[in-house]
């Protein structure tokens, strides 16, 4: 009998042994599972400057609370365009995101005045703007559901193409297959109002379209067409700043929410801070991409002659009139022309 008991209990004690072993297994995950988690898309490449930033901010979050809430980062649109971020937004599938202009005029369509055709001189201007406006934006954003948790830009947007543009007769040549996202509506009415062909694709569909000839024209920043490896595919480059690419960091404020104050307050003032960051980053990137454009990719930067840059500016002061009550009120244009009136009167 005693070496039947000492048998169970060598036994049990295996049975133990095994079972803590598989509960210390499990335990570290159910841990992990416990931390808040805030899932976050981009279309931004890993090891891009956007992606760095966003990377080098969850963890701050992550350090300043205590492991408590992490940035789960979906990059290079993984989780679809933005579009389809979108509706998983609003499933509750996606809580945050980085957007550009796609994604913005599905949350908040005003916002898309800022990339309204040579509406701003220079980042001055830009900037000038927006910091007046932000607690306007964050209202705006707000009233949408979704915490603005801030406001950045691509840089100015330059024609990149495959033969010369000098003039709009240059644009308006059957040669030309010319770029537009499927739903940047401004970019389709002011070519629309400059009678240049467009050809609708979304941003993830892009660079195939590069490559397989049915798109050879497009507006970029010198980093984007780095970042995004659309480069290799253009020999010019026209120095006509047509437009400022602008982007938003946003959460739904249903996620939000659900955060205690004390990670809600982490949160803002860590997004802005890298936001802050971001945006004097990607304008150096810019600078420089432009450098490498011409020494190593070997583009030629031609110039857009006097006369259609005269025309081209007509057509875009039509294109911001023409969008008035189809994306903007007159009062929000207005009072963004009144601020630039403004600054540049002091400048």
């Amino acid at each position: 009998m005693k070496n039947k008991k000492t048998d169970y209990n060598a036994h049990a004690a295996k049975l133990a042994g095994v079972f803590l072993l598989i509960f210390g297994m499990f335990y570290l995950p159910i841990a992990y599972l416990g931390a808040e988690s805030i899932k976050f898309a981009t279309l931004a490449p890993k090891g891009s400057t956007w992606m760095n930033n966003f990377e080098a901010m969850g963890k701050e979050i992550r350090a300043k609370t205590d492991g408590d809430l992490r940035l789960r980062i979906y990059p290079n649109g993984v989780q679809g365009d933005e579009l389809d971020v979108i509706r998983k937004m609003r499933a509750g599938l996606i809580h945050a995101g980085a957007m550009t202009a796609t994604g913005l005029g599905e949350i908040q369509e005003e916002v898309l005045i800022f990339q309204l055709p040579r509406m701003f001189r220079n980042y001055e201007e830009l900037d000038y703007v927006r910091d007046y406006l932000r607690t306007d934006l964050d209202k705006a954003f707000m009233d949408a559901g979704y915490v603005l948790l801030g406001m950045g830009d691509l840089g100015f947007y330059y024609i990149f193409s495959n033969q010369p543009i000098r003039t709009i007769a240059d644009l308006q040549s059957p040669n030309v297959k010319m770029w537009a996202r499927t739903t940047d509506r401004i970019g389709l009415t002011f070519y629309k109002n400059a009678d240049i062909a467009t050809v609708p694709r979304e941003v993830t569909q892009v660079l195939s379209s590069l490559y397989s000839g049915h798109i050879n024209t497009l507006t970029a920043s010198p980093y984007v067409t780095i970042a995004l490896q659309w480069h290799d595919k253009f020999k010019y480059m026209t120095n006509l700043p047509v437009s400022v690419g602008v982007g938003a960091t946003v959460i739904t404020k249903e996620k939000f929410d659900e955060l205690s104050p004390e990670m809600q307050k982490v949160v803002s003032e860590t997004a802005d801070a890298y936001q802050a960051d971001l945006i004097e980053n990607i304008r150096k990137d810019n600078e420089r991409a432009l450098e490498a454009l011409q020494k190593k990719a070997g583009i030629e930067v031609v110039e857009f002659e006097d006369d259609s840059r005269e025309a081209w500016d007509v057509i875009a002061a039509e294109t911001h009139k023409a969008l008035v009550g189809e994306i903007y009120s007159q009062a929000f244009l207005d009072k963004i022309n009144a601020l630039l009136q403004e600054y540049r009167e002091k400048n």
